[in-house]
């Protein structure tokens, strides 16, 4: 369809996603080099002839990533493959040591699997083609400005090798938005089977392909034909890291092709380079073709069955599940049962807690109070979870009326967080203690008599005088009287 043709008509947006995840296995997925930065790692330093690709060094499978795909497929509810190969990818780059990377082509490991995702509240169930192993590239360092300014670009192989599971998605995706929301529950869902890890640096990069099509070649339920696809020009965005970034790049890139339409101009079937800095796309090549990639069977690594792994292979409970059962079990409303199956580590933390406390308490103090705390200390759950016993105690506290909610929010778990100091000794050293009722009665009094304004505004019917009180009285006991009964025993005082 030529550019004037396509200008006249409604445009609907179609993305399709390759998500390369970096599978968490102690060594690279053909040789024995560790997957672990060491501290302050020089540069190509971390490698062997094996993933140098030097004459005579031959690849030998990883069993680890193996089993992890399997899982991964598992999750994904795909279909393992019975027989599965590898094969030659070739191609020329600098951080391509081989100049062909070991991949799979047409036998993956994985196929045809689904992942559910909510969207602005509708659940759609999104496409996964295949899922494959490979390994991983080195990595390139562009010095003096980004990918087309930079002076020079320096290569380090340490990367190369590292073991990657490439997610490649169907065209699914109808707006940046729900890429961003794919990418956050695939990344929860590795996270759960213990094959990832998040806050390692380049632990998940994404490749995406944008096409725009006329809106009335999509149909009812979202679908579009395969001649649609083949007639729309596809442009590939590398370079993307994260889901936050994929939405950025997208929506960069939606509007560069609708306003490249506007005007007349054809949709270049091009590789395009997210510039996170610059917030833009930039130009790389033409787009590849897979007749380019010249695919040939790996002959120093055989066929692999694995099959029968897959039920021999266990997954754990996957968030979907952990949050329907959280909603019956505990009795939590979908927002709490959200928060708290957010990660595998929560979730666990939680049953933990609640194993000992009611569920509803529980659950406040670990969806609202703890992760709310930690969240505003850029902390993770995993950053306490060795303290589990001392937030327990905490919970037990308030649970046993021995220390205000007020008092154990604002001032202990806060102490506990910033100080790394146990509970107990933060209410013996602040006076912490829940005052009894004949101290708040003594409190009482005071307030009353030094304050003879306000309890004549009580008197005349004025509503802040009393709460005015109550604030006396709190802060006399320095928040460690119950506001319940301090409400109670001023009224009473006042209206006799």
């Amino acid at each position: 369809m030529t550019a004037q043709a396509l200008e006249q008509r409604e445009l609907a947006v179609v993305i399709g996603l390759e998500v390369h995840v970096q599978l968490e296995t102690s060594t690279k997925i053909f040789c024995g080099c560790s997957t672990e930065p060491a501290e302050d790692e020089a540069p190509n330093t971390r490698v062997c002839p094996v993933c140098l690709g030097l004459p005579g060094a031959l690849p030998v499978l990883n069993e680890n990533a193996v089993e992890s795909a399997v899982k991964i497929g598992k999750a994904l509810n795909a279909t393992i493959a019975e027989d599965t190969r590898f094969h030659r990818k070739n191609y020329y780059y600098p951080d391509l040591p081989k100049n062909f990377q070991i991949t799979q082509y047409d036998a993956p490991i994985c196929a045809d699997g689904t992942l559910e995702v909510s969207v602005e509240g509708k659940r759609r169930k999104i496409g996964i083609t295949r899922a494959h192993l490979e390994e991983d590239p080195g990595s390139l360092q562009h010095k003096g400005g980004s990918i087309d300014t930079a002076d020079y670009t320096l290569v380090n192989y340490n990367r190369a090798g590292t073991p990657l599971m490439e997610i490649v998605s169907e065209p699914d995706f109808r707006s940046p938005q729900e890429t961003r929301a794919f990418l956050a529950k695939l990344e929860e869902v590795l996270e759960y089977l213990g094959v990832f890890d998040a806050t390692r640096d380049g632990s998940l990069r994404i490749d995406a392909n944008i096409s725009l099509v006329p809106a009335d070649e999509v149909a009812e339920d979202g679908s579009i034909s395969d001649e649609a696809l083949e007639a729309a020009n596809r442009t590939e965005v590398k370079n993307i890291s994260s889901h936050k970034g994929a939405e950025k790049a997208l929506a960069y890139e939606v509007t560069r092709q609708k306003n490249a339409v506007k005007r007349g101009r054809a949709i270049e079937q091009e590789t395009r380079h997210w510039d996170e800095s610059r917030g833009i796309t930039v130009s790389m090549r033409s787009k590849e073709e897979e007749k380019d990639y010249r695919y040939f069977q790996e002959a120093d690594l055989p066929p692999l069955q694995v099959a029968h792994w897959k039920e021999e292979i266990p997954i754990p409970e996957l968030p979907d599940a952990r949050r329907e059962r959280f909603q019956s079990e505990y009795g939590l409303d979908e927002e709490s049962a959200s928060k708290l199956t957010s990660t595998k580590e929560v979730a666990d933390f939680f049953e933990d807690v609640a194993a000992e406390f009611d569920a509803d308490l529980a659950a406040t103090w670990v969806a609202d109070n703890l992760l709310g705390e930690l969240n505003y200390r850029d902390m993770l759950i995993t950053d306490v979870s060795d303290r589990l016993d001392e937030f327990t105690r905490l919970v037990e506290l308030v649970d046993a009326d021995e220390v205000t909610t007020k008092n154990a929010e604002e001032i202990v778990l806060r102490k506990m967080l910033d100080e790394g100091t146990d509970p107990d000794t933060i209410v013996d050293e602040e006076g912490l203690g829940k005052a009894d009722d004949d101290e708040i009665g003594g409190f009482v009094q005071d307030a009353i008599d030094e304050n003879p304004d306000a309890v004549a505004d009580y008197h005349e019917g004025e509503g802040g005088a009393l709460n005015f009180l109550v604030g006396q009285v709190m802060q006399k006991s320095k928040g460690s009287a119950d506001p319940g009964t301090v409400n109670q025993l001023l009224r009473e005082k006042l209206d006799e």
